[in-house]
């Protein structure tokens, strides 16, 4: 289960390409050192044949690290793999939809993008955790627009689920978000797009929170 946290935890998203096999690998090193809480799956336009190899392949993955496994959009198949939880966005089914199929015990996190009212009506309609953005220009999304981080301040007087930043953030921006105090931060490009490890990159921003 999700929960609200003192300090920031790590939220991992996957690339939107993957090549399984090497993919794996990456994931199992980085999960095996236990810095990361959450993983999501996001690999949009992906044959359905491969995205079920890919979750049949990360789910054990996951198990034995004991990180949670989200998949984005697609709730059949949350349910089909038994997995932890989904997590949508505006065009993709509803809160209530979601819990139809998955029942009370799964995760259900929504994108709230830069609006409060969203998060509050998606904290209302029983969403486990929200997730606001884009806080920084970000490559994975490009119709994003930037949030105004008061309004994201004002509206946490009133959201009692855990709250997950996204969208461009690194280990050299983390500090400028620190007083929004998240839960939870999610990390995409700047572990994937960059001339590092993927594993140097989240130890870095596992630093800076470390050193808030």
């Amino acid at each position: 289960m999700i929960i609200k946290t003192k300090s920031p935890e790590i939220y991992l998203i996957s690339p939107n390409k993957i090549i399984k096999k090497e993919f794996l690998e990456i994931l199992n090193n980085i999960l095996s050192f236990g810095l990361v809480q959450i993983f999501q799956l996001r690999v949009k336009n992906c044959e359905l044949g491969y995205l079920n190899e890919l979750i049949k392949a990360i789910k054990p993955i996951c198990k034995v690290h004991k990180v949670l496994f989200i998949l984005n959009d697609n709730v059949e198949l949350v349910k089909a793999h038994n997995l932890d939880g989904v997590h949508v966005g505006n065009q993709d089914p509803s809160i209530k939809k979601c819990r139809e199929v998955l029942g009370r015990n799964k995760i259900i996190g929504k994108s709230c993008y830069n609006s409060p009212n969203l998060a509050l009506k998606a904290q209302k309609c029983g969403a486990n955790y929200i997730a606001f953005g884009s806080f920084f220009k970000t490559k994975t999304k490009k119709d994003t627009r930037k949030l105004n981080i008061n309004d994201i301040i004002d509206c946490k007087k009133n959201i009692d689920i855990p709250i997950v930043g996204i969208g461009g953030i690194n280990e050299k921006n983390l500090f400028k978000i620190k007083r929004v105090n998240l839960d939870y931060i999610a990390i995409s490009s700047a572990v994937w797009s960059l001339n590092q490890t993927p594993f140097e990159a989240i130890k870095k921003i596992k630093n800076v929170i470390d050193n808030y």
